[in-house]
Parts: C-alpha cells; sequence; structure tokens
C-alpha cells in the first residue's frame, strides 16, 4: 500500500510540473494546430484553478490505480449487511485511497512573471500501521487451538477513528512558473525553461 501511495504522489508531483491545456479543439482542417495553453485574468485565478486540477488528477489517479484497500474486508462487510460498519469502511477506504490533499502555499508574483508552491498533503502510514501493530490487542485475539482470530468490526473501528482524527502531514511541495502577457497568466511551457 505504501509503495503504490508513494507511485500516486509521484505521478502528481510530475502532473504538477507539466502545463495546464485549454479545452479547445483544432480545427477539423487542421492536423497540426497548436493546442492553446489556458490564461488566467490573474495569478491567485491561475492557482486556484491549477489546485482543483491537481486535486482531481490525484483523486482520479488514486481510484484508477486502486479500487480498495481489502477486497476480503470488503466481501466480509457486505455480508454483514450493517449500514453503520459499511459507512465507516467505505469512509476508511475513500480516506486512504484519496489521501492526498492539494493546496496553494504561495503565490510569488515578479512583474512579467510568477510561480506558484502547492501543498501535497497526506496521512504518514507507517505511522498508522504502527497504531495499528501497537493496538493489535483491541482487534486480535489467540483462541484455544493457538490460531489467530481477527476482530474485523474492531479492526475497521480502530483505524476510521485513527484516520478521522488524525492530522495529515506535509508529503511534498511542488512549484509551477508562470509568465505574464497582455492576454494574462499562463504556465510557461517546460521547452521555454531553457
Amino acid at each position: 500500500m505504501e509503495e503504490l501511495m508513494k507511485k500516486i504522489l509521484l505521478v502528481l508531483l510530475i502532473f504538477s510540473g507539466l502545463n495546464l491545456m485549454g479545452t479547445s479543439k483544432p480545427s477539423i482542417k487542421s492536423e497540426n494546430a497548436k493546442v492553446e495553453i489556458k490564461k488566467f485574468k490573474s495569478l491567485k485565478d491561475a492557482a486556484k484553478d491549477y489546485e482543483k486540477v491537481l486535486q482531481e488528477v490525484s483523486n482520479y489517479g488514486s481510484r484508477e490505480l486502486l479500487q480498495t484497500i481489502n477486497p476480503e474486508v470488503d466481501q466480509y462487510v457486505k455480508s454483514k449487511n450493517d449500514e453503520e460498519l459499511t459507512k465507516k469502511w467505505e469512509e476508511s477506504n475513500t480516506m486512504l485511497i484519496e489521501q492526498f490533499e492539494v493546496s496553494v502555499q504561495k503565490v510569488n508574483e515578479y512583474k512579467e512573471l510568477g510561480d506558484v508552491t502547492f501543498l501535497i498533503k497526506g496521512y504518514d502510514e507507517k505511522v498508522l500501521e504502527k497504531y495499528l501493530s501497537d493496538n493489535v490487542s483491541q482487534y486480535a485475539k489467540v483462541n484455544e487451538k493457538g490460531e489467530i482470530e481477527i476482530e474485523i468490526e474492531k479492526y475497521i473501528e480502530l483505524q476510521y477513528e485513527y484516520l478521522k482524527n488524525t492530522a495529515k502531514i506535509n508529503l511534498a511541495t511542488s512549484r509551477v512558473d508562470f509568465v505574464k502577457s497582455s492576454d494574462g497568466w499562463r504556465v510557461i511551457e517546460q521547452n521555454q525553461k531553457k
């Protein structure tokens, strides 16, 4: 799970360095037409729009790569037909799968140039694993045959409460450069930075 989340974070960081493209389509006649880069009235508007895009990409990418954190628990929860248990399990899944929060950390404007720094937050999964391990006695017991029995409801409750009550940590920052022209602010294309 941790490796997958690192991959998702890496994709998000890479995407944030790419250009934010407009939605205009080239005409049918012109196959080689350039796609226009979206322009913004202000750098703050650009930052807000880019923040939304990065958040959506993060959530979509996470859901595409991972549908659930544990298919066996999904089946168990489904078989119990318990609304409260289902709600907590689904919320835990969402909190872990769509865990990254993207926000504007800083907007710097220098006449015709500017940059926006985005902060990416998420859970410290090693701390979550340690918490669940340290509290294993709350959801796992050894029966008289020496077998480990897991009380899934208690496991879900413990994980849910941890996620619900734990603040996310700063995982990364990403900077995107912009340039101002007569018709507004736009992302600086990678080949223009050289």
